[in-house]
């Protein structure tokens, strides 16, 4: 159980890193939309990703 959460929070604080860096590249524009808004482009990004891995290529 300990290994489980050590491997989440490291997943955790890489996140928080890509945010913080993806943050000071484009800003905070995210910020004035809808909950529903952004919900529906963590589902964009997961299925592109999802895409990505199942076909190995991307346009």
């Amino acid at each position: 159980m300990e290994k489980t959460s050590a491997q989440f929070e490291k997943v955790v604080q890489q996140c928080r890193d890509l945010f913080v860096k993806k943050t000071a590249d484009y800003g905070t524009a995210w910020r004035i939309l809808r909950t529903s808004s952004i919900t529906d482009q963590l589902y964009i990004k997961a299925q592109r990703i999802r895409s990505i891995e199942e076909k190995g290529t991307q346009r």
